[in-house]
């Protein structure tokens, strides 16, 4: 791309936002979300479950799993990357035919059977390949039409001590200039590694900053970018991050740095302060650009005076929250930067003036789902972009069993992504306005000059309250929010038998005859049908709810979670903050009963003792249904959190996650602070409560079927609701039900939709509202209400739920059900298994740890709860025979990664490369 052939500098770009805009607004603001459904639209866009429409152009190589990163060979002709849910741990795709020509996973016998965090590097040739894994490097031959084969492993070094105990966690790859050593940041190491490519010998190890991520060599120096940042020193507030201290401020990692190696001595010879995450660096002669993914800027590096020259904002919206997330960089020639703009689905290109001149925006070209990767192709004069969500969970159905007493479902499930391959041709300059304007359509960024409108017309005016203001600040009739969060339903697995919404009644496996009082309050109160979780899991569902925001360490760390699952973890936290911090820097008063904790310990430390059965009697015994002492006291064991804001406003009785504690002790333990609250008359503005029962425990000996959990936490949600409904506070609160994600059930729109619930006099008595919504409108509307502004791009763009509300209030109270099954149904035990497999299976549930959120690994979780419904002698859809817990992983290795077991319970294999 020559400079000539450029397009427009700042001015034009800002001349063509507004003009659009306006244009825009006029006419009714361009692509809008509607009552849209997730997935492929009939014109050719897709509509994501953020709040999205992606139109990538060029081409789009879709491929089965996330595209987490990406390295393309050396003629161009081939593109290989790490994949996460898909047919394989690596993907091969054939740039010049447009197709996938292999999706592989190691066999047995190679090493652990996960993806790194980010790492590819090709041979100069092209015959070799080398990736990185959670504790290794896999080298491997490549074919001429790209296919791997021969895996073999390169052991990486043991941990220094100021790592202990940490997994290498290689990050990043490159080539040292003597063309036969690899040099690789280890993120859990802290520290980068020299190799010897022709005997895997590891030949020198430096320490750098906090969490190496991605490096790049300029002459004779090595440069890697921190995305923890610094190295403590005394005096410095520090959280966990892995093994590691980190600098924090409030929890998060607040430092970001570049560290300089000289490979001649291997030593540091300066470190540059640059933004928050760091994770992207670009050589252009000897500058070297940074992308700040946490601060949504780019800083730029000048070797040669060893100082950073300057930093500059890549925020496509000038003046509005963060929220873009710049985690890749390319150079598409030596005046011209592209920045990979995660969270906008785009990638922003820069004109470069030199190194004392300012960057100018020149425009936006539209990518599939959050790219991750852009690699300028010189042999095929193309831009290649990996795309990590490319088009969503748009892949082939699974099936989902819940054990005995529900009826095994199949349909369209969160973890069936379709990942994209893009490539384009480098942009023309009369593309560009027509390419900027798609991604501002794309992003819903149009509608900002709506409501701008609406503001300032609103603000000639003295606002009445009304229940969802239309101006953030004006009073609402609505004072207090009651927010329960509640674990991986979809909406058809729970009212897909309600005839009024778009439902599957064949997905129903916890219907109205489990779940009366979900169904009760979507009867007396709105059906909601159409809205989805941004997140996939627990991670990034929990950070979506109270962030609206889940930033790229996070959505990176999906590949594999080896450094931690979502929290605690200091790098895990947005700058922007979270729910309860807007509300308290506002003025308004927040409280939190086990939501986003750290831990529920007892006084020595050891997390809270007793099994499902003492907490059991224990609620029983709160609720007066029977007599004697507690096993533990109330107050005995307590919540704690590792981020200061949270751990000021935490419930210290209530605790976090733990499927051995129902959820019916944990509304007794709220109901009393509720009680407490009525004669004080101090109800918190923000109240945000976490209900786990819903996960349920498997078909886990010692603990309740699934049935019966699900019943526990649609009682818990009926309680509350009644107990409030018939509080003084009822007059003015809304109480929000949602889950965290869809992980675990189908659904026939799309695996992303979740369970909303809400109930409120000012809620909408009996209506269906199948308007387009997500987890972030669900953040917004609890801002819009409480008068609090948004946090980031993301509920900054997400509409307001007004359709869900009304201004005219009934306060008819709700009335909670009985729960219709036994709480404490019990599953099987192993010495009832009547059959050797079925004992395997009950012993190997039994060794699994349901303390931890989702800490489960997938394929044999889901083929034990199907066994169980159909007494074990029943293949899985699609296996040939009923297998054994160990045959499953052995089968598929890398499903054991989403547990957290890396390794996959295999044994543990020698390295087949000498390594000294």
């Amino acid at each position: 791309m020559r400079k000539s052939r450029l397009i427009i500098g700042a001015a034009g770009i800002a001349l063509l936002a507004t003009t659009t805009a306006i244009a825009s607004a006029a006419t009714g603001g361009g692509l809008t979300l509607g009552e849209r459904t997730v997935g492929r639209q009939t014109d050719g866009s897709v509509v994501t479950a953020e709040n999205k429409f992606i139109r990538p152009i060029g081409t789009s190589i879709e491929q089965t799993g996330q595209v987490m990163d990406l390295a393309v060979r050396p003629d161009g002709k081939v593109a290989v990357d790490l994949t996460k849910s898909g047919d394989g741990l690596f993907s091969v795709v054939d740039l010049v035919g447009n197709k996938v020509v292999q999706q592989y996973t190691p066999p047995k016998g190679t090493g652990s059977a996960d993806v790194g965090l980010g790492g590819l590097l090709f041979s100069a040739d092209g015959t070799k390949l080398w990736a990185t894994q959670s504790k290794n490097l896999i080298r491997f031959d490549v074919a001429a039409d790209g296919r791997l084969s021969a895996p073999a492993v390169i052991a990486l070094p043991a941990a220094g001590a100021d790592a202990p105990g940490a997994s290498p966690i290689p990050s990043g790859l490159a080539w040292a200039p003597d063309g036969k050593t690899i040099l690789a940041s280890l993120s859990g190491h802290n520290a980068v590694v020299g190799i010897d490519s022709a005997t895997g010998a590891v030949a020198w190890r430096s320490p750098v900053g906090m969490a190496p991520r991605d490096l790049v060599v300029v002459g004779n120096h090595l440069l890697v970018g921190n995305e923890a940042g610094r190295r403590p020193v005394a005096g410095d507030k520090t959280n966990k991050s892995y093994t590691s201290d980190v600098v924090t401020k409030n929890g998060r990692a607040s430092t970001g740095t570049v560290s300089e190696l000289d490979l001649a001595t291997h030593q540091v010879v300066r470190d540059y302060p640059v933004g928050l995450d760091p994770t992207a660096l670009v050589v252009n002669g000897t500058d070297v650009f940074v992308a700040n993914a946490g601060d949504d800027t780019v800083t730029l590096l000048d070797t040669k005076q060893g100082k950073a020259q300057r930093t500059f904002n890549v925020n496509p919206l000038p003046g509005q929250p963060f929220g873009s997330s710049p985690n890749a960089l390319a150079m598409l020639d030596s005046s011209h930067l592209a920045v990979s703009l995660g969270r906008n689905n785009a990638i922003g290109i820069y004109e470069l003036h030199g190194r004392n001149g300012s960057p100018q925006f020149a425009g936006l070209v539209p990518t599939a789902w959050y790219p991750g990767r852009i690699i300028v192709d010189k042999p095929l004069g193309k831009i290649v972009i990996g795309n990590l969500k490319g088009v969503g969970a748009l892949g082939k159905e699974r099936t989902i069993s819940q054990g005995p007493g529900t009826t095994p479902a199949t349909g369209k499930q969160v973890y069936s992504d379709l990942g994209v391959v893009q490539l384009i041709d480098p942009p023309k300059p009369e593309q560009m306005a027509k390419y900027t304007s798609t991604v501002f359509e794309n992003n819903q960024w149009y509608a900002l000059q709506h409501k701008d409108e609406i503001a300032a017309e609103q603000a000639r005016n003295k606002a009445a309250p009304v229940a969802v203001p239309t101006r953030v600040g004006d009073p609402s009739t609505i004072k207090h929010v009651i927010l329960l969060v509640r674990e991986n339903r979809t909406y058809d697995q729970v009212l897909g038998d309600d005839p009024r919404g778009n439902g599957a009644p064949a997905l129903a496996q916890f219907g109205k005859a489990i779940t009366p009082n979900a169904h009760a309050i979507a009867s007396q109160f709105p059906l909601i049908d159409n809205l989805y979780s941004e997140g996939t899991n627990s991670a990034s569902g929990h950070t979506w709810l109270d962030a609206a925001f889940v930033n790229d360490y996070l959505e990176r760390s999906y590949a594999n979670y080896v450094r931690s699952y979502g929290q605690p973890d200091a790098m895990v936290y947005s700058k922007s903050g979270f729910l309860w911090d807007n509300a308290l820097a506002h003025g308004k008063t927040a409280k939190v009963w086990g939501e986003y904790a750290k831990d529920f310990v007892a006084p020595d430390g050891t997390h809270a003792a007793g099994n499902w059965a003492d907490w059991y009697r224990d609620s029983e015994i709160l609720e007066g249904k029977q007599t004697g002492e507690l096993h533990t006291p109330v107050g005995y064991n307590k919540s704690i959190s590792d981020i200061p804001s949270l751990d000021g406003i935490l419930s210290r009785n209530y605790p976090l996650f733990d499927t051995k504690i129902p959820d019916q002790y944990r509304t007794d333990l709220f109901l009393k602070d509720l009680q407490g609250y009525e004669k004080t008359g101090d109800l918190p503005n923000l109240n945000m409560l976490w209900l786990s029962s819903d996960h349920t425990n498997g078909t886990t000996a010692g603990y309740p079927t699934p049935a019966a959990m699900q019943a526990d936490s649609d009682l818990a949600v009926g309680r509350i609701v009644d107990a409030v409904s018939h509080s003084k506070y009822w007059k003015d609160t809304a109480i929000i039900s949602i889950e965290d994600d869809s992980q675990n059930g189908v659904d026939h729109v799309d695996g992303h939709r979740n369970v909303m619930l809400v109930a409120s006099p000012y809620a909408k008595k009996g209506a269906v509202v199948s308007t387009y919504y997500s987890q972030a409108n669900v953040t917004r509307t609890v801002e819009q209400i409480l008068g609090l502004p948004p946090m980031n791009q993301l509920d900054l763009v997400a509409q307001p739920m007004y359709d869900v509300f009304t201004d005219k209030p009934d306060f008819t109270p709700f009335d909670a059900l009985p729960n219709t099954i036994p709480l404490d149904t019990m599953n099987k035990s192993s010495a009832a298994a009547t059959s050797t497999v079925e004992k395997q299976w009950i012993d190997w549930s039994g060794q699994q740890d349901f303390s931890k959120v989702d800490m489960l690994a997938f394929e044999p979780f889901n083929r034990m709860t199907w066994y169980a419904s159909n007494n074990y002698s029943k293949p899985y859809p699609g296996d040939a025979k009923v297998m054994t817990p160990q045959e499953v992983l052995a089968e598929f290795p890398q499903a054991a990664a989403q547990s957290g077991d890396v390794d996959g319970n295999l044994p543990e294999v020698k390295s087949q490369v000498p390594v000294k």
